[in-house]
């Protein structure tokens, strides 16, 4: 009634914050498996359905091309979902916020599996989309909740690198769910997902560090948005972390062509190759996990972006001087898109450092910031496509051009700060 009350008047109130069940302490290793468990459905609600597209168009009387605006559709919602979703968490608390906001996941997941035409299912896959952003939302600012600068890195590392195995695994999971039961099966199989995550997020998250204010109004979320924009400090770290997704979306939109058309690879080969990245890239992540035992996230991010910018200019070069497919270009491409398991992670710790007790609204502003020039750096590329890798090399360039760029203007963050933001 509360979220409601908000989005009617534009303010809400409360005397009382985390009032949802008591819960239970963690260990930090079952605190990241639980996080990661949660960020998860995101990637579980957009390709676990994917094998079953063409029998859903079929069924429910539309083409092919007009269901992928569903996977379009998901993305708005989930950017909306994570604007609303941080604020709001800042003043009633993490826990309550993920638990609501699985429950409207489960509730739009069910709902689907009944729909019966388009239209509906548009609508609830943005709705659906709405209560993922809302969950997910609170995932980072939990870990800046609990733990130091350093500490944080260590654990969004290990949340990112069990997150990686869900678009691996979500495929499959739907296709063998598509088998046994037809595609409505698949958004039971979500709902259930959601309200077990949401029953362990209830008794298990810990109680958050809330702000001191108790009134929640449009103009305030404004406000404080504009406020993390403006802080000067935090800047460079929220451009580099939107470049490296704007590199990681476009290599996304770009795998079917770069495997299939480019280097020819059977539907077959498909997962295999499209999983040998993704494993690289785990692979990097465990390198910067170790890295952070013995070095500061700072440090780590820095030569990171350097590592990025090198692989994405060799890359540029090399799709200029090959004229056919190229193992050079897929090479490159790999190192690349691999070196953001050392950017993507510390980038994003070291920009939440800055907010302390408002890190839920620095998470919605970051996360739409991904979302929106990540799918805006995609569609560049799909305006310039000329039939080459060149149009993919280049934004990925740029992107890794302006990172560096950035990266130098980055300020030095010693001990005594993060003890003091802490």
């Amino acid at each position: 009634m509360q979220l409601i009350a908000w989005i009617v008047t534009g303010k809400i109130t409360t005397t009382h914050r985390e009032c949802l069940f008591v819960p239970q302490s963690l260990t930090t290793s079952q605190l990241s498996f639980l996080l990661a468990a949660i960020i998860s459905l995101i990637p579980f609600a957009i390709d676990a359905y994917l094998p079953a597209l063409s029998i859903m168009s079929a069924e429910l009387g539309t083409s092919l091309h007009r269901l992928e605006w569903t996977i379009t559709t998901f993305f708005v919602g989930y950017a909306l979902g994570s604007l609303v979703g941080g604020p709001i968490s800042d003043h009633l608390g993490r826990r309550v916020i993920a638990v609501i906001g699985l429950l409207s996941f489960m509730i739009m997941s069910v709902a689907i599996s009944v729909g019966e035409d388009f239209e509906t299912l548009l609508i609830l896959r943005f709705l659906q989309a709405v209560g993922g952003g809302v969950t997910t939302v609170v995932v980072p600012a939990i870990v800046r909740d609990y733990y130091s600068r350093q500490e944080a890195a260590k654990v969004m590392t290990t949340i990112t690198f069990i997150m990686m195995g869900a678009p691996l695994i979500a495929p499959i999971v739907g296709s063998g769910i598509l088998e046994i039961s037809g595609w409505r099966s698949i958004f039971i199989f979500l709902a259930a997902y959601a309200l077990i995550l949401a029953v362990l997020a209830g008794y298990l998250l810990p109680a958050s560090r809330t702000g001191a204010s108790a009134t929640l109004s449009v103009r305030g979320v404004l406000t404080a948005y504009k406020g993390i924009l403006l802080n000067t400090q935090a800047r460079p770290l929220l451009i580099i972390v939107i470049c490296c997704d704007a590199i990681f979306l476009s290599y996304l939109t770009q795998t079917a062509y770069l495997l299939h058309e480019y280097m020819g690879v059977t539907k077959v080969q498909f997962p295999l190759f499209f999983s040998s990245f993704m494993v690289c890239l785990m692979c990097v992540n465990r390198c910067n996990a170790h890295l952070l035992k013995t070095h500061d996230s700072l440090t780590i991010l820095r030569w990171g972006v350097v590592l990025l910018l090198s692989a994405a200019s060799v890359l540029l070069v090399v799709t200029h001087i090959t004229e056919q497919a190229s193992l050079w270009v897929m090479g490159f491409l790999l190192l690349t898109i691999s070196s953001l398991g050392f950017v993507s992670s510390n980038s994003q710790v070291n920009f939440l450092h800055y907010f302390g007790e408002s890190s839920g609204t620095a998470t919605s502003v970051m996360r739409a910031s991904q979302l929106f020039i990540g799918a805006s750096a995609g569609a560049l590329i799909s305006v310039f496509y000329d039939g080459t890798p060149i149009p993919f090399a280049t934004v990925t360039f740029i992107s890794a051009l302006i990172a560096f760029l950035f990266m130098r203007k980055l300020s030095p963050i010693t001990h005594e700060a993060d003890i003091a933001s802490s």
